[in-house]
């Protein structure tokens, strides 16, 4: 997968687009690359965002103050115009970028929590047998972050050590395909290894191993 770490990374839109926007004071919103769709939140297409909601107004109203491009995406994001371009800055709105990403990941990961669950029933299904062996959702989320192309996107410093991220696969019927060979192999090899021992099993662990295909 690749990563992207909003610290260190900034999205970077067309001006014009992003002024027109604006402008119209309608739900949009921003993609990790830069790509701004108009919309709610409810009929947008799965893919990584940065941003979704309501820009506040840069002419502001009777009513309402007008607020600096600098903040006119929220106190939390750094807005900056370069030229022609428009720099967003999110690293410090990790809050507000995991719920526009919330209806779309396939897992959030953090430093205190970990990995609960995924959002594809067929892939947590997995999880349900193999947690019986003590294969969890971190192992299988390591190897699909190494071996699927998919994306990334966290916050992860280093002094103190802290990390919250959500992923995305590109395809999910071949998540769902290696996550189960990646967990089939790894309980075909404890009992090759003697680990686990099929003249004692757990009528549980005996339903996991039946599930997949090595008894």
């Amino acid at each position: 997968m690749r990563v992207y770490n909003l610290l260190n990374y900034q999205v970077e839109v067309e001006k014009s687009a992003f002024l027109n926007a604006i402008n119209a004071q309608k739900p949009i919103a921003i993609t990790l690359f830069g790509e701004i769709i108009e919309g709610e939140q409810n009929t947008l297409p799965a893919q990584p965002y940065i941003f979704v909601g309501k820009p506040k107004s840069l002419v502001g109203s009777t009513l309402i103050k007008p607020t600096p491009l600098a903040k006119i995406l929220g106190d939390d994001y750094e807005v900056k115009d370069n030229g022609n371009k428009i720099s967003i800055y999110a690293g410090r709105a990790w809050q507000e970028v995991l719920k526009a990403n919330e209806p779309f990941y396939l897992y959030h990961d953090g430093t205190s929590d970990g990995i609960t669950e995924f959002s594809d029933k067929e892939l947590d299904d997995l999880i349900w047998y193999s947690c019986e062996f003590s294969i969890n959702y971190r192992e299988v989320a390591e190897f699909l972050e190494e071996n699927l192309e998919g994306i990334l996107i966290c916050v992860e410093s280093e002094k103190p050590y802290h990390f919250n991220g959500c992923a995305y696969v590109d395809n999910i019927g071949e998540a769902r395909k290696k996550a189960f060979e990646f967990i089939k192999d790894t309980l075909q090899k404890r009992i090759e290894d003697k680990k686990i021992e099929l003249n004692n099993l757990e009528d549980e662990e005996e339903e996991a191993l039946k599930f997949f295909g090595l008894i």
